[in-house]
């Protein structure tokens, strides 16, 4: 049984940072320019002034009552201008590798939730380019998910690599 929960607790996102691929903690290196620690990651994304939410496993629902479902992803958005937000995730690998699809699911609700809201006209998404290239299933995944890819943004990361940039906006505003 998979739940979504807001306002997550600084515990839940420590419990992913411990988790996390190293992929992803090398992602938010080249994005911050700061070496990855359990700490930087874990309070950096639970002081975000977006909205946060997080995604849960338990095998029943007593489970998520008494504290014992397993955290699988946190994420949220950080509010680049108004209507305008760029997303964060972070990720266990036990969330590709058990329900995947139910996340997939979840995620592209919450997106479409932040259009119907009003909160946005633009979700954007930043990854350095070498991660989607040794792992492509990132850009479909992204696809699946409504971003379209806009580009590269050369030199964008702190160590002087690109990234490319993706973006989903609402219907009527392209």
């Amino acid at each position: 049984m998979i739940r979504v929960f807001t306002n997550p607790f600084l515990l839940d996102i420590v419990s992913v940072c411990v988790k996390a691929p190293d992929d992803e903690k090398a992602q938010l290196e080249a994005l911050t320019g700061e070496p990855y620690t359990l700490d930087g990651a874990a309070v950096g994304n639970f002081i975000s002034v977006g909205p946060k939410w997080v995604i849960k496993h338990a095998e029943n629902e007593y489970d998520f009552e008494a504290g014992k479902a397993t955290t699988l992803v946190v994420g949220g958005f950080n509010p680049q201008r108004p209507g305008v937000w760029r997303d964060f995730l972070l990720t266990t690998p036990e969330a590709w590798e058990r329900h995947w699809f139910p996340i997939t699911r979840i995620c592209r609700r919450i997106m479409d939730a932040m259009f119907i809201s009003g909160q946005a006209h633009r979700l954007e998404c930043i990854v350095p380019a070498a991660r989607v290239q040794s792992r492509p299933e990132l850009a479909r995944w992204y696809e699946v998910l409504g971003y379209h890819e806009e580009g590269v943004r050369y030199g964008y990361c702190a160590n002087g690599s690109d990234a490319l940039a993706f973006a989903r906006v609402k219907h009527g505003h392209r």
